[in-house]
């Protein structure tokens, strides 16, 4: 995987400082002003005033002028700027995931199949013999009394989950909040969840009602470089492997039998 450091420059919109001079002339904003400031901005020049980029540095530099010219003083100790530290993780999976312990080996196929990335900043990393452990929602909610991880111990191990939350498609309009997912059932939580009960891996089955989105958006959404705050731990609470995987590819693992709870195999993912 390739990791970048870095500091982003944060910037407040220049809009809100054109609107501070005009306001105290009793001047309005003019369209015309506000889509000079948009078309600097929205240039492609900017690259999408990405961090790390040329054109962050275009942007933040713009903006910045725009506040002297504008009379203010810089607001952070004589800057226009603060820092704050960012890290670019562009992770680069193996093209397959071998998972044993059912009557065959079986082979999964990077972004048809799986997709896989980490936050660890680490320059590589492997989970290899890791248990597979299905843990329902892999969701711990005290008010809903809900917890998937009772009686599991996943610890090192790769947990397979659901995604979205128990109320979706129930019919029971108490039973989290019914068909509106709460933020259990966002893969945010699921994937800070099963860091914090301690497994190496977690693998969430996409379905497409229940996501509310196709396996291509998942997919695409894992190919490139990731931009993530800096943690003081480097990320290394976080599971090793955060991923996704078909409904159809979980069909032909151990886990897609519905005759226990509880699945175990071999997950081999660097």
């Amino acid at each position: 995987m390739k990791i970048n450091n870095s500091y982003l420059l944060f910037f407040t919109a220049i809009i809100l400082i054109a609107g501070c001079k005009h306001n105290e002339n009793n001047n309005p904003i003019t369209g015309n002003e506000i889509k000079s400031h948009i078309a600097v901005l929205a240039d492609d020049s900017l690259q999408g005033r990405k961090p790390f980029t040329a054109g962050e540095t275009k942007a933040i530099n713009y903006i910045a002028g725009q506040f002297k010219k504008e009379g203010l003083d810089p607001g952070n100790n004589g800057s226009y700027f603060q820092d704050v530290p960012m890290v670019e993780i562009t992770s680069t999976p193996s093209a397959t995931m071998k998972i044993t312990g059912g009557k065959t080996a079986i082979d999964l196929n990077y972004l048809t199949d799986f997709v896989t990335s980490t936050r660890r900043e680490v320059d590589s990393l492997s989970l290899k013999n890791s248990p597979l452990v299905f843990a329902g929602y892999g969701i711990v909610a005290p008010e809903y009394k809900w917890n998937d991880y009772a009686g599991l111990d996943v610890k090192g191990k790769t947990v397979i989950v659901l995604v979205n939350d128990p109320g979706f498609k129930s019919l029971e309009q108490h039973l989290f909040k019914g068909d509106t997912m709460t933020y259990y059932g966002r893969w945010t939580y699921k994937y800070e969840e099963a860091a914090r009960q301690g497994a190496a891996g977690i693998i969430i089955v996409h379905q497409t009602e229940p996501a509310s989105y196709g396996w291509s958006v998942v997919s695409n959404s894992f190919t490139g470089a990731k931009l993530y705050l800096q943690q003081p731990d480097k990320h290394l609470g976080r599971c090793k492997v955060e991923g996704w995987i078909t409904e159809d590819a979980a069909k032909k693992t151990p886990l897609g039998s519905r005759n226990n709870r509880r699945y175990k195999g071999d997950c081999a993912q660097a």
